[in-house]
C-alpha cells in the first residue's frame, strides 16, 4: 500500500501540481514585504472579483505599499469590498472617506472601479449562470474503437481499487491528441495503462452544424478499476476517502490548483459535490487558466451554465493573455464569426499568432489560412501563410486544410497551376479521410473560375 502514502505526501507536500500565482501566494508575498511582487498578482484577482484580493487593494493604496498612495483608489477598492460583505472593509472605508480630500473624486474613482470591477459588473460580464451539466465524453461523437485499458496485473492479485481522470482531445480526422492524466488514486497506478487506451482509441471525425469536421477539446473519461471486498478493499476506500478530502481541504484553502482539481472530481462523480461550476469559477477567479478555460467552454456550449458568447470571450481573453495557448485558437474562433457582436479578425490573427508561436496545431492551420485567405490587407499574407503551413506540415504533412491554404497561397503570388495542384491534393486526401470535401472543392472552382474570367 506505499501508493496511498506516496499519494498522500504528493498532494500534501503540493509537488504535484506546478505553482501558480494564485491568492496564497501572493498574500505570501505581500506578508513578506514583496509588494511589488504581490501587487499585479492581487491587483489582477480583484479585478476578476476575489474578495480577500479587492481588500488587499485598498490596503495597499491606502498605505502606499510597493505604490504611490492613492486614497481614492483604496477608497474605492474598500467600497467595492464593503459592498460584497468583507468583515474589515466596513472599518477600512470608514476610515478612509475620513482622509479624503475630495468626496467627488472619491466617488468617481469608485465609479469608474465599480462599472469595471464591482459585483453587478462581474455578474454581467464574466460569471456564469449554472445549469445541469453533462459529462463532455464520447457521447457528443461515435467511437469506432475503444479499448478498454490494460490494468497491472499486480491490482488485481493484490485487491487494490484504483481510478483515474483523464482530459483528451479529438482531432478532426477522430483520433485523439493531448491525453492527460488529470487525478488518479494510488496516484499514477493505472497512468500508463489508461493513456495507452486513450490514445488509441479512434473516432469517426466530428463535424459542426454544417457537416464540416471539427475538432473537440477537453473530452473527459474516468477510469475505475474495482477491487473484490476485503481487507485491502475497505483500506482503500479509507485512504482514498482521505485524499479526497485533502484535496477539498486545500480547495477550501483558496489553492487554485485544487479548487480546480475538485471540480473535475465533482463533474465526474468522484465527490459529492453538486457545485462544480462553483469550483470552477473560484479557480478562474484565482487566476487558474484551464479553469478560464473551462469556463469559456461551458459559456460556448450551454453544458453547465447559459450560453454566453460575451462572457466567453472575455474568460477567454483573460485566459489567453495568462499565456494558454488553447484559449488564444478558442478565442480567435469566436472573433471570426462574423454572427458575434464580438467579431473581430484583427484581434483574432493576433490571438491565432500567439498560439502558433506556441506550436499549438490547429492555431499554426487556422492562421496560416487567415493569412492567405483574408481580403483584409493588413493580414493578407500569402508569404507567410506557406511558411506556416509547411511549419504544420511537418507534423501532418497531408494535412487537407495545410494543403488547401497552401493552394490558395501559391495562386495569390501568381502560381496559379501549382495552388490547382494542391488545392486537388486537398480534395484527395480530405475524400481519403472522410473529411466534408465541399469547401476544398468550392475553393478549387472559384479560382479556376476567376482565373477563366481574366482570360
Amino acid at each position: 500500500m506505499a501508493l496511498f502514502r506516496v499519494g498522500m505526501a504528493c498532494l500534501l507536500a503540493s509537488l504535484c501540481w506546478p505553482v501558480l500565482a494564485d491568492f496564497p501566494t501572493a498574500k505570501a508575498l505581500f506578508d513578506q514585504g514583496e509588494y511589488a511582487l504581490a501587487k499585479p498578482r492581487l491587483e489582477k484577482m480583484a479585478e476578476l472579483g476575489h474578495l480577500e484580493a479587492q481588500f488587499l487593494m485598498s490596503r495597499i493604496y491606502a498605505d502606499g505599499l510597493g505604490v504611490e498612495a492613492d486614497i481614492n483608489r483604496a477608497y474605492a477598492w474598500a467600497l467595492i469590498a464593503r459592498e460584497r460583505e468583507h468583515p474589515e472593509a466596513d472599518r477600512q472605508y470608514r476610515s478612509l472617506r475620513s482622509k479624503l480630500d475630495s468626496r467627488r473624486d472619491g466617488k468617481d474613482t469608485y465609479t469608474e472601479l465599480n462599472m469595471r470591477f464591482g459585483k453587478e459588473a462581474l455578474y454581467s460580464n464574466l460569471y456564469p449562470n449554472a445549469n445541469r451539466f453533462v459529462i463532455s465524453g464520447t457521447q457528443q461523437v461515435k467511437p469506432l474503437s475503444q479499448t478498454e485499458p490494460s490494468y497491472p496485473s499486480y491490482l488485481e492479485r493484490s485487491g487494490i481499487a484504483a481510478w483515474a481522470i483523464v482530459h483528451y482531445d479529438i482531432n478532426e480526422d477522430g483520433r485523439v491528441d493531448n491525453a492527460k492524466v488529470i487525478a488518479s488514486f494510488p496516484v499514477g497506478a493505472i497512468s500508463d495503462a489508461v493513456l495507452r487506451a486513450v490514445e488509441g482509441w479512434r473516432f469517426e471525425p466530428p463535424r459542426d452544424l454544417y457537416g464540416d469536421t471539427m475538432r473537440l477539446e477537453m473530452l473527459s473519461h474516468a477510469f475505475t478499476v474495482k477491487a473484490s471486498a476485503g481487507s485491502q478493499t475497505r483500506r482503500f476506500q479509507r485512504d482514498n476517502q482521505d485524499y479526497l478530502e485533502a484535496i477539498e481541504a486545500a480547495a477550501k484553502a483558496d489553492i487554485a490548483e485544487y479548487q480546480y482539481l475538485f471540480a473535475i472530481l465533482a463533474e465526474n462523480n468522484l465527490v459529492r459535490d453538486q457545485q462544480p461550476l462553483n469550483w470552477h469559477q473560484r479557480a478562474a477567479i484565482n487566476g487558474h487558466p484551464q479553469a478560464q478555460y473551462r469556463l469559456a467552454q461551458c459559456l460556448i456550449s450551454g453544458n453547465g451554465c447559459d450560453r454566453d458568447p460575451s462572457k466567453a470571450v472575455n474568460w477567454l481573453a483573460i485566459a489567453a493573455d495568462g499565456g494558454n495557448p488553447k484559449a488564444g485558437y478558442l478565442l480567435a474562433k469566436e472573433l471570426l464569426d462574423s454572427n458575434n457582436v464580438d467579431y473581430d479578425p484583427k484581434r483574432a490573427a493576433r490571438y491565432l499568432e500567439t498560439a502558433a508561436l506556441a506550436e499549438y496545431m490547429p492555431a499554426i492551420t487556422d492562421y496560416a489560412a487567415l493569412l492567405a485567405m483574408s481580403d483584409d490587407p493588413a493580414i493578407h499574407n500569402p508569404e507567410k501563410a506557406i511558411r506556416l503551413a509547411e511549419q504544420g506540415r511537418a507534423i501532418d504533412a497531408n494535412n487537407p486544410n495545410l494543403l488547401s491554404t497552401l493552394g490558395v497561397a501559391f495562386i495569390e503570388m501568381g502560381q496559379q497551376r501549382r495552388g490547382e495542384s494542391l488545392l486537388q491534393q486537398a480534395i484527395e486526401e480530405a475524400r481519403r479521410r472522410n473529411w466534408v470535401t465541399a469547401n476544398f472543392e468550392d475553393l478549387l472552382l472559384d479560382y479556376q473560375t476567376s482565373m477563366a474570367g481574366t482570360q
